[in-house]
């Protein structure tokens, strides 16, 4: 009943000799320019685990401070906010820590004369 259309997005109609028009598409790399493994380990490492973790940082500390002021001066209650903030700056010192331990490991690949961490 219906035959098949074949429509071109572009102008000009069929081009000489039929076949693909010619449409030319292109995927940009959503990581960057860099394709290395280092590269891409690093621009996943500063663009979305350290924002993520310094957001959740904040809002751990935000929560143990609460934690503190709705204790009441109830040892209990006060023990558990004292465990909360002690966990939360262990969190943290081991996320800031792990980044400038990547970066020591990465400098001293590259003086051993392995890749350039970029």
């Amino acid at each position: 009943m219906l035959g098949g259309v074949l429509v071109y997005a572009q102008g000009g109609g069929n081009p000489p000799g039929g076949g693909n028009p010619g449409v030319n598409i292109g995927l940009t790399n959503p990581f960057g320019a860099n394709t290395s493994l280092f590269g891409l380990m690093k621009k996943i490492t500063n663009d979305i685990l350290l924002p993520i973790g310094g957001i959740l940082a904040v809002l751990a500390f935000i929560y143990s401070g609460f934690l503190y002021v709705t204790a009441q001066g109830k040892e209990t209650q006060i023990s558990k906010a004292h465990k909360a903030l002690l966990y939360t700056a262990i969190g943290t010192a081991v996320l800031l820590g792990a980044t400038a331990l990547a970066s020591v490991i990465c400098v001293t690949i590259q003086q051993l004369g392995g890749p350039a961490c970029t």
